[in-house]
């Protein structure tokens, strides 16, 4: 219980680590005018889910402390830091930081959108390893942008991300840049591969190999073969495979 643990002013180093995380408010706040009080105590100390605003405030204005990566990262990301406050430090982080808080739902709102806008701003810096990272886990604002320059390995990791959507896609198929190996990869991948819109769209684009385009018009639905017949954009190998097939039903109907 609370009344067991020593006073936070005087408490040994050991002691601090060990009720840090979980005090109260009021001895978390005093705790900070304990000199045994470092950064790594700081740490456990910004785990601590009742801290006072004015807490981190005091934190968040300490160089001391704010010199120290994993300080500001628990400032930012601390659901009661005051906004001005994480704002502030939050230029201050890594590209991977600004991710986490974008897509963590305990951060705060306002930080997560600024977050993505930090994203958004050193989206062009960042390597292709880095930007296959990012499009595996981003927030849905940063989806667009990594869609309007569809990198193949960039378009795999999208394709694993949990918050793209059929519309994304779409989009990503009616894109005169995309290349026929990105958009190969959404044809035969397992889900997104099967949907009607997405194969209907990728149906019209020549660039995507001729062995994935057959497979694509066996798989499409009977009702939309005739539609895809009269398109224009349809490539001729495409629509020489369809008439095929509907010759093939009328004999086997005649």
């Amino acid at each position: 219980m609370e009344r067991k643990r020593p006073q936070a002013r005087q408490a040994t180093k050991e002691e601090l680590r060990r009720h840090l995380s979980s005090a109260s408010a009021d001895w978390a706040r005093d705790a900070l005018d304990n000199p045994e009080l470092g950064a790594s105590e700081l740490v456990l100390l910004l785990r601590n889910r009742d801290l006072l605003p004015e807490t981190l405030e005091r934190i968040a204005g300490d160089r001391r402390w704010t010199g120290h990566h994993q300080v500001r990262r628990g400032v930012v990301g601390h659901g009661r830091a005051p906004v001005t406050a994480a704002r502030n430090l939050l230029p201050h982080l890594y590209w991977k930081d600004w991710l986490e808080l974008s897509i963590d739902p305990a951060t705060n709102p306002l930080i997560r959108r600024q977050a993505e806008k930090m994203l958004l701003g050193k989206l062009s810096e960042l390597g292709l390893g880095e930007r296959i990272a990012l499009a595996r886990r981003c927030s849905r604002a940063l989806l667009p942008a990594l869609i309007a320059a569809p990198e193949p390995r960039v378009v795999e990791a999208l394709l694993a991300n949990p918050r793209l959507t059929e519309v994304d896609l779409v989009t990503l198929c009616r894109q005169p840049e995309t290349t026929g190996e990105a958009l190969e990869l959404v044809a035969l991948h397992t889900v997104w591969g099967r949907r009607r819109n997405l194969r209907l769209e990728l149906l019209q684009r020549a660039e995507i190999p001729v062995a994935t385009l057959l497979r694509l018009a066996h798989a499409i639905d009977q009702s939309d073969l005739h539609p895809l017949l009269d398109n224009d954009k349809v490539p001729p190998i495409v629509r020489v495979a369809i008439e095929r097939r509907l010759d093939g039903d009328r004999e086997s109907t005649g």
